[in-house]
C-alpha cells in the first residue's frame, strides 16, 4: 500500500559534474532550484496545495515509494525496487531486508545486501504536490490519481488512483475496469484517454539492453526475422543486435516478430559456467513488476497473470517514398494492425475477423525521414503516436469486447502467418519499403488483479464467478497501479469505497526526486543531498 505522509526534509541524494566550471554552475543552479521550490511551495500552500512524501510503492512506477536504485552489472539497464518493507509504517526499522533483485530485461539476479549493500542504500520516496482545492471547482474524474482519508483510519493518507465513480457499478475481469449503472449488467469497459494510456504504461522489453554475450552462447534473439531461411530474409540484425533493417521486395510483407524468450536461473548458470546455453521456449508477456522483483527476508512471491494489452515503441527511419510499413499486435489469437504508408504518411489500422474495421488518418509521415512510431492496444482501442503526438482517426478505433479470451499459445515458426500470443509483437514492410528499425521498447498496460480469497472482498477473477461493487452517491473506488502490492478497495475490511469527505485532493506534480547519479572518485561513489533529479520532475497523470 501507498500512504503519503506530511513531506519533511532530507533524504534525497544527488552529484555534481566533473570540471571546475560545471561544478560551479551546477551549485549555483542547484541554490537557485532550492530558492524556486520554496517559494514554489509557500505559493502552493498559500492556494490550498500542500507536500506530501510517497512511503510504499502501491502507485509504482507512476509514484515511487521507498526505494533502491539499481543499474544492472549485466546489461545496464537502470531500474527501481521496492524497499518499502524494510521500514515499518510508524517509520521505525524493522526485520525485513531486500538481500536480491532481477532485472526486468535481462532477469539477472543482482545480490544487494552483504558486501553489495553499501553500493545499494535506500531512497526515500518521490516528494509530490497535491492540489486540495481540485476538488471544490470540478467533480473528480476516472483515472485521476487521489489523496485521501483512509476510511478504516482518518488519521491515514493513502494515494491510489481514482477507477469508480458514485452511482455505478464496478467490475474488476482480465485485468481491466469495466463499469455499469447502478441495477444494470450491461457493462462497459473503462477506457483510459490516450495521456493517461502513455504514462501508465508498464516496460516489459527494451532491446537497447541486450546482452550480446549471452546471444553469442546460444540465447535467441527476441527480435528476429520471420522468413523459413535466414539466407533469404529481408530484415537484417546489426552487430550489436539492436537495430534492424530491410527492404521489401513484391509479394507478401517481410515481418520481424518478437518472442518473449526471457533468460532465467538456468540460462544465467550455464552461461557463469562458460556452457553453451540451452534455449527457454517463447513464454507469454505477464505483469511482471520490476519494482516487485526484489526478493526480501519476509517477503511472498505473487501470481503472475497473461497481459496482452501491448504497446511498441520505435524509431523508425524510412529511406525511401515506396510501399508501407506494418505494425502488429497480437491479442487472444487476434491481429491488430497498422498500416502505414511511406509515400503519403496515411495510417489505416485492421482487426482480423474485422473487415469493416478501417478507420483511417494522415500522419507527419512524409517520405525518407526518421520517425518515433508507438501503436498500442490497450482498453479495447488502438492507438497511434508519432513524434509524441497522438493521431485522431477519421472514425472510431474502438472494438467489441472479446469474450471468453485466452491466449493461443501456438508455438511460433517462423515463416509462419498463424497468430500467436508467444509471439504477440511483430514489424513489416512490404511493396518496396525500405526501413530502418532502432530503440524497439514494448510496453504493457496495468493489469489490475481482483484474486479470490477471503480477503479479496467482493471481487473474484474468474468470468464465470465474477462479482460487482456497486458505489452509490458519493461514492469513490479506489486502485493502485502497482495492483499485486497494493492494499487498496479490494482489500479493505469495513468497506471497499471512499466517501467524497474523505478527499484530500489531486496529486499534481512531482517536484523533489532524489537524483540517482553520482560522482566516481577512485573506487568510491559520492553523493550529494538536497539534489533534486530534475529529469524525474513531471506533472501526476
Amino acid at each position: 500500500m501507498a500512504t503519503p505522509s506530511k513531506s519533511e526534509s532530507g533524504g534525497t541524494k544527488v552529484v555534481v559534474q566533473h570540471g571546475q566550471s560545471s561544478t560551479a554552475r551546477t551549485v549555483r543552479e542547484t541554490i537557485e532550484s532550492i530558492v524556486i521550490a520554496f517559494i514554489l511551495a509557500f505559493l502552493f500552500r498559500t492556494f490550498e496545495a500542500e507536500a506530501f512524501v510517497i512511503p510504499t510503492g502501491s502507485m509504482a512506477p507512476t509514484l515511487q515509494g521507498r526505494h533502491k536504485d539499481i543499474d544492472c552489472p549485466k546489461c545496464g539497464y537502470h531500474y527501481r525496487v521496492s524497499a518499502s518493507e524494510v521500514v515499518s509504517e510508524d517509520g521505525s526499522q524493522n526485520n525485513c531486508q531486500v538481500i536480491a533483485t532481477t532485472c526486468p530485461m535481462c532477469r539477472y539476479r543482482l545480490e544487494v545486501d552483504g558486501e553489495n549493500g553499501k553500493d545499494y542504500p535506500s531512497y526515500n520516496g518521490d516528494r509530490i504536490i497535491v492540489n486540495k482545492f481540485a476538488y471544490d471547482l470540478e467533480d473528480p474524474q476516472r483515472w485521476d490519481v487521489v489523496v485521501f482519508k483512509y476510511p478504516e483510519d482518518a488519521k491515514t493518507n493513502y494515494i491510489k488512483r481514482l477507477v469508480g465513480l458514485p452511482n455505478e457499478r464496478i467490475k474488476i475481469l482480465y485485468g481491466d475496469i469495466y463499469t455499469a449503472a447502478l441495477g444494470s449488467d450491461e457493462f462497459r469497459i473503462a477506457r483510459k484517454p490516450p495521456e493517461k494510456v502513455r504514462h501508465t504504461l508498464q516496460p516489459v522489453y527494451d532491446n537497447d539492453y541486450v546482452v550480446t554475450d549471452l546471444i553469442k552462447a546460444g540465447m535467441p534473439q527476441r527480435w528476429q526475422a520471420w522468413d523459413v531461411s535466414p539466407s533469404t530474409a529481408a530484415w537484417k540484425t546489426s552487430a550489436d543486435y539492436k537495430s534492424f533493417e530491410a527492404t521489401s521486395q513484391s509479394g507478401p510483407p517481410s515481418w520481424l516478430r518478437y518472442q518473449n524468450i526471457v533468460p532465467d536461473g538456468r540460462v544465467w548458470s550455464e552461461f557463469s559456467n562458460g556452457k553453451r546455453i540451452v534455449p527457454p521456449s517463447p513464454s507469454l508477456i505477464n505483469d511482471f513488476y520490476a519494482y516487485n522483483a526484489g526478493q526480501s527476508t519476509c517477503q511472498y512471491g505473487t501470481d503472475l497473470h497473461w497481459v496482452g494489452d501491448l504497446d511498441v515503441d520505435c524509431e523508425l527511419t524510412l529511406e525511401n517514398n515506396q510501399g508501407s510499413v506494418i505494425l502488429e499486435l497480437v491479442k487472444g489469437g487476434r491481429q491488430f494492425r497498422c498500416t502505414l504508408s511511406s509515400a503519403t504518411g496515411e495510417a489505416t489500422l485492421g482487426i482480423s475477423g474485422k473487415p469493416d474495421f478501417a478507420p483511417v488518418a494522415k500522419t507527419s509521415i512524409h517520405g525518407p525521414g526518421k520517425y518515433q512510431v508507438s501503436f498500442a492496444n490497450i482498453d479495447e482501442e488502438l492507438f497511434l503516436w508519432i513524434d509524441g503526438k497522438s493521431i485522431e482517426f477519421k472514425m472510431p478505433t474502438t472494438y467489441d469486447h472479446l469474450h471468453n479470451l485466452n491466449p493461443v499459445q501456438v508455438p511460433p515458426t517462423p515463416g509462419s502467418d498463424q497468430p500467436t500470443d508467444l509471439s504477440p509483437v511483430g514489424i513489416a514492410v512490404q511493396g518496396g519499403a525500405a526501413a530502418h528499425i532502432a530503440h524497439l521498447q514494448i510496453a504493457r498496460d496495468v493489469y489490475y488483479t481482483a484474486d479470490p480469497g477471503p480477503t479479496a472482498g467482493p471481487f473474484i477473477e474468474a468470468k464465470d464467478q465474477s462479482q460487482v461493487l456497486d458505489l452509490k452517491a458519493d461514492e469513490f473506488f479506489m486502485l493502485g497501479d502497482n495492483s499485486p502490492r497494493s492494499k487498496d478497495g479490494r482489500y479493505w475490511d469495513i468497506q471497499h469505497f471512499v466517501d467524497r469527505k474523505l478527499l484530500i485532493g489531486k496529486a499534481l506534480f512531482v517536484y523533489w526526486p532524489h537524483s540517482f547519479n553520482y560522482v566516481e572518485i577512485g573506487s568510491k561513489k559520492i553523493t550529494f543531498p538536497f539534489w533534486p533529479n530534475f529529469g524525474r520532475m513531471r506533472f501526476v497523470h
